[in-house]
């Protein structure tokens, strides 16, 4: 079942018109939807219930703080939403929502997804550079990319991103891609049809050169990917090159503290086997010379991609997070997609396959044992 929304030139305020009227009929009982803080210089994930709380809402603002499926992991950590509630999610972290599915970290019971388009967003300090200069960095975002005349200040990490639009999970997608600045509203789901049906819009056709235009989107940015892949492993190849990459890292672990697959309760990196005493850093000065400090900070990265690569999604987040700039998404990614490959893995694409490293198959990696 689909829709044409006619926006007239305001596709933000069509998408939250849609959210609203769903909440004002009573649909649902709360909408997690993403929302301007009240200087308009960032989008935060917002749990809306009041109708007049709506204002603001931006579901296609070019830029993501924070995962959404890491706060819907914290919403439900306790328990279930009791009553029906609607997440507006991003292609990338809607995959990350199913991975976290898997692994028991989300309970998904009265949740309704609404995905939405994505060809990409803007990192955070760049987007408030934007409004800060007196810039709608929404507006920039669909003048320049959506229009196909591109933009180099999108994330490197949505560059390379090939899936611009919502997996089958989506029970409600949002689209902008094809629809001539129209509003684009599907339901893929029994429970998206029911939805959408309950809100009485005419139904239309959806335009037919859709799925041409993101085909043609993946092809090109799945062009890009291989390039930067293939860049990333001969720049990583080798100890010594791989210690030059992380070089700058100062050991502040956040990139495992945004990373949505990094959900460990307690993290073997943050406990007691990594405090020493003096007695520790004399002996290893001794036998070395000289000890850098902080130490162990190969050892975190590499701990860190043998837990997560075989889920990772490049969404970007822990590169997002870096505050020396270490272009971490394309490596984890690179890494993962090799991974991932071995075991024929797809992350986040499908939740009756699962995760590697959860199952036990006498028959694979037959090659390590000859």
């Amino acid at each position: 079942m689909s829709y044409i929304i006619k926006s007239n030139g305001d596709l933000k305020k069509a998408a939250s018109d849609f959210l609203k009227s769903i909440l004002e009929k009573g649909l649902l009982k709360g909408i997690l939807a993403p929302k301007e803080i009240p200087s308009g210089s960032n989008v935060f994930p917002t749990f809306i219930t009041d109708v007049s709380q709506m204002d603001g809402v931006n579901v296609f603002a070019p830029v993501m703080p924070v995962s959404v499926a890491t706060q819907v992991s914290k919403m439900t950590r306790l328990e279930p939403f009791k009553e029906k509630v609607g997440v507006v999610i991003k292609p990338c972290d809607l995959r990350n929502f199913i991975e976290l599915l898997k692994f028991n970290q989300i309970e998904r019971e009265n949740i309704i997804i609404i995905g939405t388009d994505c060809m990409g967003v803007y990192p955070v300090n760049t987007f408030n550079a934007f409004h800060k200069n007196g810039e709608d960095p929404t507006k920039r975002f669909f003048d320049k990319v959506v229009n196909g005349k591109g933009d180099d200040e999108l994330r490197r990490a949505c560059r390379t991103c090939k899936t611009p639009v919502p997996n089958k999970y989506a029970d409600i997608v949002l689209g902008y891609i094809g629809g001539n600045g129209d509003l684009l509203v599907y339901s893929q789901t029994d429970e998206g049809k029911e939805l959408l049906t309950s809100l009485g819009i005419p139904p239309a056709e959806l335009p037919g050169d859709r799925e041409e235009k993101i085909k043609k989107i993946s092809e090109e940015r799945g062009k890009y990917w291989e390039e930067v892949k293939a860049k990333t492993t001969e720049e990583v190849a080798g100890i010594d090159n791989l210690l030059k990459y992380f070089e700058s890292c100062i050991d502040c672990h956040n990139c495992k503290d945004q990373c949505p697959i990094c959900f460990c309760k307690e993290c073997f990196w943050e406990s007691p086997t990594f405090e020493f005493k003096p007695a520790n850093f004399v002996e290893w000065g001794e036998k070395k010379g000289a000890v850098k400090m902080p130490t162990d900070t190969l050892f975190f990265h590499i701990g860190r991609m043998s837990h997560m690569t075989t889920s990772c999604n490049g969404c970007g987040f822990c590169e997002d997070a870096c505050p020396e700039n270490i272009e971490l998404q394309r490596l984890f990614y690179t890494v993962g997609n090799a991974v991932q490959a071995e075991f024929d893995y797809h992350p986040g694409e499908d939740l009756e396959q699962p995760p590697p490293l959860t199952t036990f198959r006498e028959d694979e990696l037959q090659e390590l044992g000859e």
